[in-house]
């Protein structure tokens, strides 16, 4: 009977530790939760920083699927002249080449009619170079009509123009008496597509490029946008980019263009974001994560996200009040997005939030 007394003294005992405890405990809660302005020391002080709530648009996210295409504006098809044999293809798929770089050369025996056609053209230039020359002596002789001088002069001038197209036509396609024509790039780039080999047939209706050239110092990433997002995207929105290959390095754009149709298969919308690219990290048909930051129809308060401290399940904030003065501030979070905290409630707007060692002074306040 006596020890059973004991027992029960003890455990009542126990149980009201245990009420002052939790009592003790959520006063000191309490208090932190209500405390004043409070002086903290230089040391904590020290390359502390300081932010203004503001009241702001609050911004969404949308994480997107996307890949990287060369810029289409940058890029040119080459496609075969007539239809032959290719005698040499001097080039791999991905080499940088220089305007004018040899791709391939072709054997045809429809390139002969072009030869032929020029040199009928020059021919003819020969003649009427003459013709007009004797033209214009007779004529200042007073032995040739004006009629006839005016239609020795238009001869000259339909055969000239005759030669100058058949030249500039060799010069592009580097005709040559051999019946072969050499294909060049058009313009310095990366070969991104190349169809041909050596020994290959090529079709007289063939319809095809057989090589494109793309500058790649800047490229499109093309993304995929669901129905449900579609009202979320705008052209100038911001984005950030990365790929698999270099997921720590975010490149930072805007929308460029919003695809306003949907792909009857997959459902979805493009939309295309460019970006400079001068050390050729980004390749065609990489894989690319797109984050689109888009602006909701409700204003926040907005802070930046360093300065929220997490502590038992609640979100707290330092408000500086003067030099040396802080008091902890419970805040009612609605979301953050990247550097950016949303508040439901517990901050103004002015209020000084500290951004940097706010925990250190935060222990300095809740511990005293």
């Amino acid at each position: 009977m006596y020890l059973n007394n004991r027992m029960k003294t003890v455990f009542g005992a126990l149980i009201f530790c245990s009420f002052f405890y939790l009592f003790s405990c959520k006063e000191k809660k309490e208090k932190k939760d209500e405390n004043g302005p409070v002086e903290i020391s230089d040391s904590l002080i020290k390359n502390m920083t300081v932010g203004s709530a503001r009241i702001t648009r609050v911004r969404g996210e949308i994480k997107l699927a996307g890949k990287i295409v060369a810029d289409q504006s940058k890029q040119l098809e080459i496609y075969p002249l007539v239809g032959g044999i290719v005698k040499m293809v001097n080039v791999e798929l991905g080499d940088y080449v220089e305007k004018d770089h040899v791709l391939a050369i072709i054997k045809s025996g429809e390139v002969a009619e072009f030869e032929k056609q020029f040199v009928d053209a020059k021919s003819n230039y020969e003649v009427a170079k003459k013709n007009i020359q004797v033209a214009e002596d007779m004529f200042a002789s007073k032995l040739m009509s004006e009629r006839d001088y005016l239609g020795a002069k238009q001869e000259f001038k339909k055969s000239e123009g005759e030669l100058n197209k058949a030249t500039e036509f060799q010069k592009i396609y580097s005709v040559n008496n051999q019946s072969e024509y050499i294909v060049k790039a058009p313009i310095s780039g990366f070969v991104t597509e190349k169809k041909i080999n050596k020994d290959m047939q090529i079709r007289p209706d063939n319809s095809e490029n057989i090589f494109t050239v793309s500058q790649l110092n800047a490229v499109w990433v093309l993304a995929n946008v669901y129905e449900t997002d579609i009202d979320k995207v705008k052209e100038n929105d911001t984005v950030g980019v990365t790929t698999i290959v270099y997921p720590d390095k975010v490149y930072k754009a805007t929308i460029d263009k919003v695809y306003n149709v949907l792909d009857p298969l997959t459902r979805v919308m493009k939309i295309r974001i460019k970006l400079d690219n001068p050390d050729y990290l980004l390749k065609p048909e990489m894989y690319a994560n797109v984050v689109v930051n888009y602006a909701e129809p409700e204003s926040m308060i907005t802070i930046a996200s360093s300065a929220v401290v997490f502590d038992n399940s609640n979100n707290y904030v330092l408000i500086y009040d003067n030099k040396k003065k802080f008091r902890v501030q419970k805040i009612d979070l609605f979301k953050t997005i990247g550097s950016r905290a949303y508040i439901k409630s517990g901050l103004k707007e002015g209020d000084k939030i500290v951004t940097t060692n706010q925990l250190l002074i935060y222990n300095a306040l809740t511990n005293n």
